[in-house]
């Protein structure tokens, strides 16, 4: 066997050359002739000391790279000659060890421990305190690990090691040094954590059988634990997407409490990995350069056989070194700021004259060492159970090959020149297609469970389908016929109605992943989106949660973890778990009552809504602006901002129309926005689509965190809009534990967007919910199902770590941007929207180049949105999109009451026009039917032929709201399509002669009024047939008229000798009316009790919200019609009152 020359510590103090075997490479292997090598500080730590001597010599140096000598079989990319890596120069290759690497990608990105903006770290990082276990410290990577996480600022980092290194380790940062061999070793270390005693991070050095089961009793539930797993012959795979490294621990070792993730990582070299490329080099390292905290290595050339001398010198220089123990790879950490004695970078030159063989070798398998292929390093996720153990495919990283570029004058290439530059430009990275084209990427899920109902499972379906995903849906007993669950794959029923017995069922959606095969689920929002059990109970089934960890839920998602509190009044009481206004209430008067009740309301609210009843009470900035950043995170530690939302317009604090981005926000101010996101979103460890929301104060200019919400949020798509991103697309991939598909500097901002959510609810009631049919839905022609696309920013100059600094909204002048309009819907035609749930029935996105292109789509849009059944608020937000304040940006989350009177004019009396339109489209519609069916008795009865042609019909009316009054339509037909009108209004009569008229669908009629072309969509709401029309002038056949932009509604009043058959019960003026189908929550008086003008008399249910009914006048309870739990129907009498005479 052939040998080679090598530099070893022979024995204490002592070093000199040996003869090393050189082995014949295996199969996938190759044999690389070193012509780089360095050597660091550990090198002489272990000379010094004489550690390891007993049984064999230390080779000294590292990270070898040179050219191919020989290869093994199964090598079919590399030949004798390549050189090794390819990507960089060889010199360059040398330069950072792989345990460097290694170790910073597992603190760092791993375990995600927020990267500091500057080494040593400026700022206490969020997790200081949080102790962090370095098993095995005494290794390389231990090594590198303890003093990055001192330079980090981290102050309780609990090293095990052997005996002897215990001086050097606490020299290197460690707080508390421990005997790995130690029987005592569990208790040791619980007593130096403190609390409960468990670790919560931990670093496995070692990764041994024995390892393991001791680490196990160490950890807490919900840990994260880092197994460093070194490459070994048979370990190499030439596909990444063919074959998969595999760990699996032994049944009888795996101890791991219940949701313990396990993250294996492997060796690999730092030039191999484009995230860390794109990071570390052109972000990190010039910071801790121009800190003067590290300097680039010094080569020294070796000639002719020299080395060995050479060598001596190099090791002399670090001795002689007064700064303490440091990492010395090719630049130096030190604890104290200034110059440091460079590490030894040693060349080996050979000549023919050299009577040495090369200086070292190195037996590399291929995946670290490719010179045509770009293949992944690969590191395993996985998460113990203490059922069985799990076999876990590996998370590759990709890695994109840059090219190689001539190198300069220093002997480095341009690209890691630029690294220890002021000015450093970032590495190349791949953007959109370009990624897709040239990375290695994990599949997605087969199929995934989306837990939810309504649009956002709608919205899940229809990205799933896009990628090929199969999907399936769950419902209630309610939801049977709804339309997620006519567009899912599969589709299981979960329980009745209430949410507290299916949605919030976590056992049921469970089973029904099992019985479906799903692999992952999807929260959408509400329910149980935010519910860390929830999350931690599919992770223990082996299911994937899309969305953060549940340690990330618990601190962001729990309102009371986010944020500290001061109380004054005003306060808000709002729900821990809440969202969608659901569970807040506001208490402006400082008195005992009414705080106790806006608490007791709001504890039931939530409790039904979320499950959990916990409430906090937080200080209510009287005029504030909601403006919230979307954030993204991967699990490999990549956070973007995402921009930034405006939700200030608001009722019942739930928002109804966003927009993206925030107007008036400053380039400084958005990047310090999304840079105070970005920091919080690391400070947890998030994973995935989150929302950092803030709080302007327009009182005193000052912003302030109020919440993160830990998942998707309602009005996303807004965002979509102006980036030409898929979110649920972008949570698919880091769900498959993809990195995230674009870096902060590449994500377009372009032009503005608008959504406005489309309720089943009344406005001018206070916004009280309402439920019923959808007889009629017709929207707006869609241009897009997703979010138009729009090519990445290709970034141009170096940004801070935390800087998200990006395009402003001007970014693309030259950028075509055409007028875009997507309808979310979760609902169609003659879909039930019932009681139990939230009563959004779609969502309206627009996207403009401006804001104010994007507001004249949006109002043409609710313009074209009619519905009929059930009352919405489409004219409402079509007046909020018109009024003046909110064009001029002056927005608020009080804007609703501020301009009160614009928004909720006095009702005005119909036009002539419009009682002319409905008497025509009544006319030509019983016309048409009478062929088919008799004329409808809701109209009137009273209508003639005089011979020929001539017809006379005459039509009553009263409007919606102002029933008492009668306008009467006379209609005589002169001859096919002509008509003369006589209006008589409270004004007096209109006449409208040759009036022509014409039927162009079954809801479409055309009119020449005056001259005036006018065209309208009519629908005729018939009344129920199973309720008396006696009862309530609610049974009466409506009109519902949708023209230029609004929506009147008219009455067909019933014949009077049938409404007199209900006079009695028209005539209770003190009766208290369900106005809607609802639940009793709760019945506050008897019969007999007295009651004042304004007090609560019933509270009730409906869409997830409750509503309290009050006494309009004084008097006493002379009947109840109701009890507590009881479920009403609309209409029905819950208390009399007897009133007080005036």
């Amino acid at each position: 066997m052939s040998t080679h020359t090598a530099i070893a510590a022979i024995s204490k103090g002592k070093f000199d050359t040996i003869q090393v075997p050189t082995e014949t490479p295996g199969d996938g292997e190759v044999l690389i002739q070193v012509a780089y090598a360095s050597m660091i500080a550990f090198d002489t730590y272990v000379t010094d000391r004489g550690f390891y001597f007993q049984d064999y010599p230390v080779i000294l140096g590292f990270s070898g790279a040179g050219t191919i000598k020989e290869i093994g079989r199964g090598v079919d990319d590399l030949k004798v000659g390549d050189r090794i890596p390819d990507t960089l120069l060889l010199k360059e290759a040398a330069t950072i060890p792989d345990n460097f690497v290694t170790a910073f990608y597992t603190l760092f990105h791993q375990l995600g421990l927020p990267i500091p903006s500057s080494f040593p770290a400026t700022e206490v990082p969020p997790l200081s305190s949080t102790p962090i276990l370095i098993y095995g410290a005494g290794s390389t990577c231990g090594i590198y690990a303890l003093q990055l996480l001192h330079v980090a600022g981290y102050k309780k980092v609990i090293a095990t090691a052997s005996k002897k290194h215990h001086e050097y380790l606490r020299s290197l940062g460690a707080t508390h040094t421990f005997d790995y061999k130690s029987s005592t070793l569990v208790d040791e270390v619980s007593n130096a954590v403190g609390g409960d005693g468990k670790i919560m991070l931990a670093v496995d050095c070692i990764t041994a059988e024995s390892t393991l089961e001791i680490i196990a009793r160490m950890v807490s539930p919900l840990s994260k634990v880092a197994l460093l797993l070194p490459i070994k012959q048979g370990d190499t795979v030439t596909n990444a997407l063919d074959q998969a490294f595999y760990f699996e621990i032994p049944e009888e070792k795996n101890l791991f409490p219940k949701g313990t993730e396990l993250i294996g990582v492997r060796t690999f070299s730092y030039q191999q990995d484009e995230y860390l490329r794109d990071n570390l080099m052109p972000k990190i390292l010039p910071g801790l350069l121009n800190s003067g905290y590290i300097k680039p290595a010094r080569p020294l050339l070796l000639d002719k056989g020299d080395f060995k001398e050479r060598v001596g010198t190099g090791l002399q220089l670090l001795r002689e070194n007064k700064r303490g123990h440091v990492v010395r790879i090719s630049f130096v950490f030190s604890s104290i700021r200034g110059a440091c004695s460079p590490p030894l970078f040693i060349e080996r030159r050979s000549s023919a004259q050299d009577k040495y063989p090369p200086l070292v070798y190195a037996m590399l398998p291929t995946n670290r060492s490719v010179a045509s292929k770009r293949l992944s390093n690969t590191i395993l996720l996985a998460r113990a159970s203490s059922t069985s153990p799990r076999r876990v495919t590996s998370r590759p990283l990709s890695s994109v090959g840059a090219k190689q570029i001539a190198p300069n004058a220093t002997g480095y290439s341009s690209s890691f020149y630029s690294a220890f530059s002021n000015h450093s430009k970032p590495s190349h990275r791949a953007y959109a297609s370009e990624t897709l084209n040239r990375t290695i990427r994990l599949p997605h899920f087969d199929k995934i469970l989306i837990a939810n109902r309504g649009e956002i499972a709608c919205r899940v379906i229809r990205t799933a389908k896009k990628l090929g995903i199969k999907t399936v849906a769950v419902y209630s007993e309610a939801d049977k016929d709804s339309l997620h669950v006519k567009m899912a794959d599969e589709a299981y029923c979960i329980g009745p109605a209430p949410s507290s017995e299916s949605y919030l069922k976590m056992d049921k959606i469970i089973e029904a992943c099992h019985r479906s095969g799903a692999q992952a689920v999807h929260p959408g929002y509400g329910f149980l989106s935010e519910n860390a059990i929830f999350s931690k109970r599919l992770a223990e089934e082996g299911l994937v949660f899309i969305g953060p960890p549940a340690s990330a839920i618990v601190s962001m998602g729990s309102k009371s973890e986010s944020k500290n509190i001061m109380l004054s009044f005003p306060v808000l009481i709002k729900a821990i778990h809440g969202g969608g206004g659901k569970g807040m209430r506001t208490v402006t008067t400082p008195t005992t009552e009414a705080f106790q009740e806006a608490l007791s309301s709001a504890k039931r609210e939530s409790l039904k809504a979320f499950g959990n009843d916990t409430v906090l009470v937080e200080k209510y900035i009287e005029t504030p602006r909601h403006i919230e950043v979307q954030v993204f995170a991967d699990t490999l530690g990549g956070v973007v901002s995402l921009w930034e939302r405006d939700c200030s317009v608001q009722r019942r604090n739930q928002k109804i129309i966003e927009e993206a981005p925030a107007p008036g926000l400053s380039p400084d101010l958005r990047a310090d926005l999304g840079g105070k996101a970005i920091a919080a979103a690391k400070a947890v460890n998030y994973v995935g689509a989150g929302t950092v929301e803030f709080i302007f104060d327009n009182d005193t200019s000052k912003f302030y965190f109020m919440e993160m919400n830990t998942r998707l949020q309602v009005e996303h798509p807004v965002t979509e809009m102006i980036t030409g991103l898929d979110l649920v697309e972008w949570q698919l991939e880091v769900a498959a534990g993809n990195p995230l598909p674009l870096s902060q500097a590449s994500i377009p901002l372009v032009g503005h967007a608008f959504e406005a959510r489309i309720y089943a609810e009344n406005p001018r009631n206070n916004f009280l919910p309402d439920s019923g049919t959808l007889l009629y839905l017709s929207t707006p022609t869609p241009t897009h199902t997703f979010a138009p696309s729009y090519a990445p920013i290709k970034p141009s100059a170096p940004s801070s770590i935390y800087s998200v600094l990006g395009p402003s909204e001007s970014s693309s002048p030259d950028l075509q941007i055409t007028p875009s309009l997507r309808i979310e819907q979760g609902f169609n035609q003659g879909a039930s929207i019932g009681v139990f749930y939230d009563p959004m029935i779609a969502k309206v996105v627009v996207h403009g180049r401006d804001r104010t292109e994007a507001l004249r789509i949006l109002r043409k849009a609710l313009d074209e949105y009619h519905v009929v059944g059930v009352s919405t608020n489409v004219e409402f937000l079509r007046t909020l999109a018109g009024n003046k304040a909110f064009i001029d940006q002056e927005v608020e989350t009080g804007f609703i009451p501020k301009h009160f009177k614009e928004l909720f004019p006095p009702l005005q009396e119909p036009t002539a026009e419009i009682f002319a339109q409905a008497a025509l489209f009544i006319a030509l519609r019983d016309q048409k039917s009478t062929n088919l069916a008799s004329p409808t008795p809701w109209a009137s009865l009273t209508s003639r032929r005089f011979g020929g042609d001539e017809y006379k019909r005459i039509i009553k009316f009263q409007t919606e709201d102002m029933e008492q009054e009668i306008i009467t339509a006379n209609i005589i037909q002169k001859s096919t399509g002509l008509y003369d009108v006589v209006i008589e209004t409270t004004q007096g009569p209109v006449h409208f002669p040759s009036t022509n008229a014409q039927l162009l669908g079954q809801n479409t009629l055309s009119t020449t009024l005056d001259m005036n072309y006018l065209r309208a969509t009519i629908v005729s709401q018939p009344p129920p047939p199973a309720i008396p029309a006696s009862q309530s002038s609610n049974t009466m056949e409506r009109l519902h008229i949708f023209n230029a932009g609004q929506k009147t509604t008219l009455v067909l009043p019933s014949p009077g000798w049938l409404l007199s058959l209900g006079g009695d019960l028209l005539s209770a003026k003190g009766a208290l009316k369900a106005p809607m189908p609802s639940l009793i929550v709760e019945l506050k008086v008897s019969v007999g009790d007295r009651v004042e003008k304004g007090q609560a008399v019933v509270v009730i249910e409906s869409m997830k919200t409750e509503t309290v009914l009050r006494a309009d006048r004084a008097g006493v309870v002379k009947s109840v019609g109701c009890k507590a739990g009881e479920m009403v129907e609309e209409g029905r009498e819950l208390v009399d009152i007897e009133l007080d005479e005036p």
